[in-house]
């Protein structure tokens, strides 16, 4: 199908992100609360802690799927059902800064961590398996072998078992 919209200046703006939404409160009428995803289940559902204290299962809504992605550990407002206690439904996510802002007008209870980062995640093994002897052996300890493998030589001329190949 083709542009009629026009040329190329269209074109360039057409996926830039609007930055300028504005962010929206929690609605205490309309049932609404702050939460933060626990847990990723798969087919847009998602567990939740809910500020109140309770664990919920939330389903994204419709608009949110595919084009906005959550992961855990964020913060997101939710929904709440009236007639199921036990779901919710996920009606925004908050970016890094609107949390900063939520933070500050002490929306967010302090008992939430923000930031959790995985050790598992972040641990990098640079070695690979190898093992690396770093130290210099002594000048004393060098003596010592080399009068033991002249020890060793003297005593497998002894030996008839053993050939020489210069003796050939």
């Amino acid at each position: 199908m083709p542009n009629n919209k026009g040329g190329k200046r269209y074109k360039r703006n057409k996926n830039q992100v609007k930055e300028n939404k504005t962010t929206r409160l929690k609605d205490v009428t309309q049932s609404q609360e702050y939460a933060q995803i626990t847990k990723c289940l798969g087919s847009c559902r998602f567990e939740v802690l809910c500020f109140d204290g309770k664990k919920r299962m939330a389903t994204m809504c419709g608009k949110m799927r595919k084009k906005v992605f959550v992961n855990a550990h964020e913060i997101v407002l939710v929904s709440l059902r009236d007639w199921q206690d036990s779901k919710c439904d996920i009606i925004e996510k908050y970016s890094a800064s609107d949390v900063q802002k939520l933070k500050q007008k002490n929306l967010i209870p302090k008992f939430i961590k923000l930031e959790e980062k995985n050790d598992e995640d972040e641990v990098m093994d640079d070695n690979l398996g190898f093992v690396f002897d770093y130290s210099m052996p002594n000048d004393d300890s060098l003596s010592d072998k080399s009068s033991s493998d002249e020890e060793s030589d003297d005593s497998d001329s002894d030996d008839p078992s053993k050939i020489d190949i210069d003796d050939i």
